[in-house]
């Protein structure tokens, strides 16, 4: 499946497989988003699969985010086909702990 993004207001949600091809576009559409804001929800809750490599992607991002004094809050902890992923390349501590 290939990616998907759906954009309201300051929810973004993915839908499909991240991998490092796709996951320049969702960096494009986050950092587009916040040269004009300062928080976006980004859920993963439907993404079917994601690479090791983007998961780190995601990391790296979060953290820029932080830097420049931003919100990044990362939803989808629960969703069981990317957890094992993001556990093995310890970056599942960017999952926001509170439910949005």
């Amino acid at each position: 499946m290939a990616l998907r993004i759906d954009h309201i207001n300051n929810f973004m949600e993915v839908k499909g497989n991240l991998n490092s091809q796709n996951m320049k576009a969702l960096k494009s559409h986050i950092d587009y988003y916040l040269k004009g804001n300062e928080k976006l929800i980004l859920s993963l809750d439907n993404v079917n699969n994601i690479m090791y490599s983007s998961a780190k992607q995601l990391e790296q991002l979060y953290i820029k985010v932080a830097k420049n004094n931003k919100v990044l809050a990362i939803v989808g902890q629960e969703n069981k086909q990317i957890a094992s992923i993001m556990e093995m390349s310890n970056t599942s501590y960017i999952f926001s702990n509170d439910r949005v």
